[in-house]
């Protein structure tokens, strides 16, 4: 196949290419931006356990002082507790599913990550190959140039 006609096959593939690599980048940046959303959810559950256990830990030493107050005053601390605890069971939950999500979100910007390199590096195969063929079509140019140049003096003794 000549050069120029492998150039122009060569240029739409490119431009096709590159076009891939910049919608691979997007969802690359995507899945990075999830894996940082669910990581930040992870991290408000955690704090949000850690602030359950601090609750129970005032109850509980308020309840190892030897219960000092009215009895209405100690069912509202029992009352406080209980839901306390159930809250807290619920957050040790929903962190579970938050690091799943966050695990999952990890495997996403992998593969994101691998459809880009994987991306790139064809778009850098098909361009090096558009720039070969623009360099050898090039090249034909300069030599035909360079042909006629040397061609001049002897077309000119002939006249």
């Amino acid at each position: 196949m000549n050069p120029r006609r492998q150039l122009d096959i060569l240029t739409p593939v490119v431009r096709l290419r590159e076009r891939r690599v910049e919608v691979a980048r997007l969802e690359a940046i995507a899945a990075r931006d999830a894996l940082t959303a669910a990581e930040d959810a992870l991290a408000a559950r955690d704090r949000a356990v850690a602030a359950h256990d601090a609750a129970l830990a005032r109850l509980d030493a308020w309840f190892a002082e030897g219960l000092s107050g009215s009895v209405a005053m100690v069912e509202t601390a029992l009352a406080r507790r209980e839901m306390v605890a159930e809250t807290r069971a619920r957050d040790l939950d929903l962190r579970e599913q938050e690091r799943l999500a966050v695990q999952q979100a990890r495997e996403d910007l992998d593969a994101a990550l691998r459809t880009l390199v994987r991306a790139q590096g064809r778009f850098e195969a098909m361009s090096g190959q558009r720039d070969r063929a623009r360099s050898a079509l090039l090249a034909r140019r300069d030599e035909r140039q360079q042909q006629e140049i040397e061609e001049l003096p002897i077309r000119r003794a002939t006249r």
